[in-house]
């Protein structure tokens, strides 16, 4: 008996050592059914989840103690599921943004939850004075203001943004952009660009789109990578700098030097603060280099060829997704001379983040889109699933869980145009294109000092501690995997939320740096 009782004792702080987590909150939520799910923190440490369900908004609004405050179930209008776009922590209330379009009519309808009462509050709708010709690319809030990009036939830029005075009133601008030479393919760009929020969901899947903005006061940075120009050979691609200056209303178009690509994509960037990073890699070379974002020279590099280790990792090389018989999907890479053909293998990718302490938290490695194959059945009784979607909001990227529908609710335009019919999930139509699997991941956590971009040296007898990869660890622990999740930041630590079918409530765990863990509660 005293052998049993010390065996579970010894696997108890095993369990705690290996995930460092505390438990924020644990609340009853009815999300059997839930389509959307978005998590929104302010600076006080209050939490509202919201997630739309059979017709009806769901928010339920947390305490910076774990408690909940309010929660609300609210019929939505004509149970029409709300594209949301955005979100912000305005000085009173958590602002939720959707678009809705009736024929060529596009209408912003806000919602409000209050941030101490969790009072609900409908804003009325807000016709957008959308010009003739233009396309929609997207929609995001930062701290201060949410915008709504267009852009146009021209290759301009259509910018709305909410005033100071109003959350619901937009204001217009046109950015012309003469000096930026058009792509090969119309509209490369816009199809492949996210919002990039400090507090993104940091992995490879969210890094390797190459068409990224960021907002800096009132000025919105466009970084595209890797995209081939009209008029210009193959070995001229370059990283490209667009900036709207709202104040002032003009465009400024800048560009990296060159990079002759032996494969398309090969590089990728990421801008944190006023550092710009960029990362180029094929299978036998591997190159960093952060340059000042004013000036846009080089401050520091590193470079690795051939079968040379890479010394900047603070963790193995992982790779995620490439399940194969009798084997995980999730594996270690640990010989030299595979390390740099695996990460060259998809699209490159890299984030960067950073949390209390003076480091640099990069991300580092290149998502593989998952293989297609062809079908051939048509039928308007069949069922299409709208995919999961990340979408930006003022906290970060979020997960929205798609949903299966019969394909007379869709019009046919939507799923029949080569722009639109990519949002939907259409296996059984003629002739698309069905996803076979999640994809794959390879990557690998540096940390870098943050004033000299140095790695820091780990502790002899303490492990590096990367936050991302211990959120990773705790949630390939959960059996089963949960189906709703969402990861966001809250001031210095991340929250992982999901939804715990077994016990039908939202938990949601807190992971810090210096953390005391705690047991992990894994229903079986």
């Amino acid at each position: 008996m005293r052998k049993l009782f010390l065996s579970m004792l010894l696997v108890g702080v095993s369990a705690f050592a290996a995930n460092a987590q505390q438990e924020f909150a644990n609340i009853e939520l009815p999300m059997n059914r839930a389509e959307d799910l978005v998590t929104l923190a302010d600076d006080k440490g209050n939490v509202v989840i919201y997630f739309y369900q059979r017709g009806e908004l769901n928010f339920a609004v947390i305490s910076p103690e774990g408690k909940q405050i309010a929660k609300h179930q609210i019929p939505y209008r004509f149970s029409d599921e709300p594209q949301l776009l955005g979100t912000r922590v305005t000085d009173d209330e958590f602002v939720f943004y959707s678009r809705y379009t009736n024929g060529r009519r596009e209408y912003l309808r806000p919602f409000a939850i209050n941030r101490e009462t969790g009072a609900f509050r409908s804003i009325q709708d807000v016709q957008i004075d959308v010009e003739r010709n233009t396309n929609f690319v997207g929609g995001f809030g930062d701290e201060d203001h949410f915008y709504m990009l267009y852009s146009d036939r021209d290759g301009n830029m259509h910018l709305y943004r909410d005033s100071d005075e109003n959350v619901a009133h937009l204001e217009h601008k046109v950015f012309a952009s003469e000096e930026m030479p058009r792509t090969r393919d119309r509209y490369a760009r816009e199809s492949d660009m996210i919002y990039v929020h400090p507090d993104l969901q940091h992995n490879v899947f969210t890094g390797h789109h190459r068409s990224k903005i960021y907002s800096r006061g009132d000025k919105i940075h466009m970084i595209f990578d890797g995209f081939y120009l009209k008029g210009k050979d193959s070995d001229e691609t370059t990283t490209e700098i667009l900036t709207l200056d709202w104040d002032k209303g003009t465009t400024q178009y800048r560009t990296l030097p060159a990079i002759d690509q032996r494969r398309a994509p090969s590089f990728n960037s990421f801008l944190h603060n006023n550092t710009l990073f960029r990362v180029n890699m094929e299978k036998d070379q591997f190159k960093l280099t952060a340059y000042d974002f004013n000036t846009l020279k080089p401050v520091k590099e590193y470079t690795y060829s051939g079968d040379e280790e890479i010394s900047i990792k603070s963790t193995p090389v992982y790779q995620r997704g490439a399940r194969a018989l009798f084997s995980s999907d999730n594996t270690v890479i640990e010989k030299t001379s595979k390390v740099m053909k695996n990460l060259s293998s998809g699209v490159p990718a890299i984030t960067v983040d950073t949390y209390a302490d003076s480091t640099l938290q990069l991300t580092i490695g290149s998502y593989s889109a998952p293989e297609e194959r062809r079908n051939f059945d048509q039928d308007r009784n069949r069922l299409v699933r709208t995919p999961d979607r990340y979408v930006q909001t003022s906290r970060g990227l979020m997960l929205l869980p798609g949903r299966w529908v019969p394909a007379y609710n869709i019009p046919s335009y939507y799923l029949n145009s080569p722009y639109y019919s990519r949002y939907f999930y259409d296996p059984f139509n003629q002739g698309s294109r069905v996803p076979a699997g999640p994809g794959i991941s390879t990557y690998f956590r540096s940390v870098l000092d943050a004033d000299n971009l140095t790695k820091v040296a780990a502790d002899t007898d303490k492990e590096q501690v990367v936050l991302q990869d211990k959120v990773e660890k705790y949630e390939q622990d959960l059996k089963p995997e949960p189906e709703l999740k969402t990861v966001y930041r809250y001031g210095d630590k991340l929250h992982y939320g999901y939804y715990d079918r077994k016990t039908k409530t939202f938990r949601i765990v807190e992971f810090a740096h210096g953390q005391k863990p705690q047991a992990q509660q894994n229903p079986q």
